[in-house]
Parts: structure tokens; sequence; C-alpha cells
């Protein structure tokens, strides 16, 4: 298929694009580079990829990007907490109006197949265990109310015959990727485990699940490749059941793997979000397995640490693994 990518060169991005290319697929990503685009690198000397510098909000590119194309996978968005309440008003323009200017572009091109990055964190804070895809949506945050929004438009949406839609709620995401990220809960903990400095977790009784980056990834790619039929119309939270932790289990793994951390756990928790998730649709509908589990992930990143691969890990609090360009605030 020729497949466009909505932010194909962020953290999920820079691990779905070359497994779409290694599955056959065209592959053009649409992306504003706001971390640049050194994650694609490997990849602009392949005939079967394109790259379009463009913005969301701008319909006239975004309908120039999707005409022709067979599917889309909407990824791009201000992702993070921090990030969404810098500046409201752009977080609403990006995350819900360009959005939507992606979605219609794609139902009036009648693209094939359309798959909606969510989020897990649209189920908010709740008391319920093993929350389904059918299950209340209390989104806390911004980001997580507009996720909660678009998905509610993009399946209500009137739609020609033959297009076929499909959310996937993403569990916190953790593990190495091409554009790295350090603001996320695992990755941050590892890296700084791996250099030796004290690691906070906060409060300890939170549920949150969690699937390496390169798990959510062959999660799109299934969803491109399955019978349209069992994929029209869906949501499916992308993750596995063992992976649903509580905070207070984090201090264990990173022991296993760093056993000499300095971890302090406070009381307090400065996230509301706590939720406990079921994965079994995406495992019977899709067969979908993960293949990493949180220590393989944290092993990895204490490695690459370590190996330099992220500049000079002992440099200074603001250089390194601690630059800027890992988190998205």
């Amino acid at each position: 298929m020729k497949v466009l990518i909505f932010g194909g060169a962020g953290y999920l991005g820079g691990q779905l694009t070359p497994r779409l290319l290694a599955a056959g697929h065209a592959v053009t990503v649409f992306d504003s580079l706001l971390f640049g685009a050194e994650a694609l690198a490997p990849h602009l000397s392949n005939g079967r990829f394109r790259l379009i510098e463009g913005d969301l909000r701008d319909i006239s590119a975004v309908g120039a990007a999707v005409r022709g194309q067979d599917a889309a996978v909407l990824l791009a968005a201000l992702v993070g907490e921090p990030a969404c309440d810098k500046d409201p008003a752009e977080t609403v323009a990006v995350n819900y109006l360009g959005a939507m200017n992606a979605i219609k572009a794609a139902v009036y091109y009648r693209l094939r197949r359309f798959i909606f990055a969510s989020t897990d964190s649209c189920y908010g804070a709740q008391e319920q265990v093993n929350l389904t895809e059918t299950s209340p949506l209390k989104p806390i945050s911004l980001y997580a109310r507009l996720k909660a929004r678009v998905e509610e438009e993009f399946l209500s949406l009137p739609r020609p015959a033959g297009f076929h839609p499909t959310v996937l709620r993403l569990a916190t995401l953790y593990g190495l990727a091409p554009r790295m990220r350090f603001d996320l809960i695992l990755n941050l903990l590892a890296r700084d485990a791996a250099l030796g400095r004290g690691v906070r977790i906060f409060s300890g009784e939170q549920w949150r699940p969690f699937v390496h980056v390169r798990d959510a990834a062959a999660a799109f790619l299934l969803v491109l490749s399955a019978d349209p039929e069992k994929v029209s119309g869906q949501v499916f939270n992308v993750g596995a059941d063992p992976q649903n932790i509580q905070f207070k289990e984090l201090a264990g793994l990173l022991r296993q793997v760093m056993p000499e951390a300095a971890i302090e756990t406070v009381p307090q928790p400065p996230d509301l979000r706590d939720y406990h998730v079921s994965f079994d649709k995406i495992r019977d509908v899709l067969r979908f397995a993960p293949e990493f589990e949180p220590l393989d992930g944290l092993r990895e990143i204490k490695a690459a640490i370590l190996s330099g691969l992220f500049g000079d890990p002992f440099s200074g609090p603001f250089s390194g693994p601690y630059d800027a360009k890992y988190r998205n605030s």
C-alpha cells in the first residue's frame, strides 16, 4: 500500500516507518519537523520513501499529501501535559482542528484505511479494574480530552464505502527509538538510575499500562494488514495485561537492572491518572502479543546511555541524555 504517516518523524513514527518499508509499503511522512528529521535520515535514499515538511493546520498541504494514498496513520500531535498546557490554543489547533483536517481529507479522497493514534489516558482516574474499549472515558488533561473528542467525531463521521477507520488507544510508551524521549516515565527513570542520580517515584498505588514503542509500531502494522471487517470502526487498547503496573512496582523493576540505584518514593501523586486496562480485544482479534517487557526497555536504555549514544552521559545537568531535544516540552 501507499501509506501516509502524519507525525512520522517522532518517537513512535521513527519506529513505524522502517517497519512499513520493510513490509514492502511505500511510505510518505508528513511532519512539522519540530524535533528535526534525524530519525528518518536512514530512509531518505529509499525510493519508496518521501518526506513532506508540513503543518496539520494547513488544509491545502494536508489535502495534497493525502491525495493518492491508500492508507493514513495519524500520530502527529502536541504530546504530553507540559507541552499541551504551555499554549492551550495552539494545542487545540493542532490536536483537534489539525487532526480533523487529516481525517476529513482522508474521507474526501476515499482512502481505504485510517488509523488514529489515541491514548489510554482517556480513561483518566477510575476505580474499575480491566477497563475495556467500551468503558466510559474520563479524561483529565487537555491532551486526553482532545484525543477523546477526536475519537468520537472520527468514528461518527459519515464515511464512504470502503473507508475503514480504526482507533488505537496506546498504553504509556517506553524503550529506545530513533527520536528518543526521556520525558516518558520508564525512560526517565532508566536514564537517571543509569547515571547514578537520585530517582524519585511519586505515589505508589496508581495503575498505569505500558507498552514498548516497537510493540506499539507492530500494532499499527497489524491493523493495516488485517481483514478490514475486523478493524473497521473499531477501537483497540494497545498493550498487554501483565504490563499494567502500579508505580510502587517500578522501584523493584529498576533494582533488577540497576541494583545500585538510589530510589526515593514520594507519597503525594502529581498525576491523578489511575487506570488498569484490559487488552483482551487486541489479543483475541489481531493476535497481538508484545515482544518486549519493561525490563527489556530498562536494560536497553541503560546500555545506550552508558555507551554514549546520547552524548557524554556525565557532561552536565542539561546536556548529554538531559538535552532538551529528548523531551517534548
